[in-house]
């Protein structure tokens, strides 16, 4: 008994020894991250594949909502005054239809990048992709979800998805509570 609870110390201790140390991957440092403010948000679609027909629907609403929705998920970052400006090139825009998405056979899509530029030069760049809808396990699942859900609605889920991801990615996620509060108190 007392070998069996030594080897598994010491196995414990050699996998402890050998994980790997996780590096801050974010290029912009936390004391930075803590007091950035967004001067202007710049949302760009020039070079964006949209990939399906419902996704050519929203070729020209797709930057000012894009940016409506940026604007308020950083909406207590938001400065009149001084700060960075935030770049966001999307590349891909799918849009898949309630019955393709709840039959598994599509999923909706939202890809980009977003850079903070401060005085002209980069000092962060991140990748983002979204999706929105799951493919029912059911066939029965699959004809209420169709009834149910809408192309708009994946759309609006990936605009939102799209936001959160880059709070989450440029500043840091947040506490439990704190996206709530922060709604709430904006």
């Amino acid at each position: 008994m007392h070998r069996r609870a030594l080897f598994a110390l010491l196995a414990g201790a050699a996998l402890t020894a050998c994980t790997p140390i996780l590096y801050e991957t974010n290029p912009i440092s936390r004391d930075m991250r803590a007091t950035l403010r967004i001067a202007s948000i710049e949302v760009n679609t020039a070079g964006t594949a949209f990939d399906s027909t419902r996704a050519r629907e929203y070729t020209s609403s797709l930057a000012p909502e894009l940016k409506a929705q940026l604007e308020r998920e950083f909406r207590d970052r938001m400065t009149t005054g001084t700060g960075v400006q935030m770049i966001v090139d999307v590349s891909r825009l799918n849009v898949a239809g309630a019955t393709t998405t709840a039959f598994g056979r599509d999923l909706s899509t939202l890809q980009g990048s977003a850079r903070i530029v401060r005085n002209g030069a980069t000092i962060g760049t991140y990748s983002l992709q979204v999706t929105a809808g799951d493919a029912s396990t059911t066939t029965t699942g699959a004809l209420i979800s169709s009834a149910v859900q809408s192309g708009d609605g994946y759309y609006r889920t990936l605009l939102d998805k799209f936001a959160r991801s880059a709070r989450e990615q440029i500043i840091g996620a947040d506490l439990p509570g704190e996206r709530l509060l922060r709604q709430i108190t904006n």
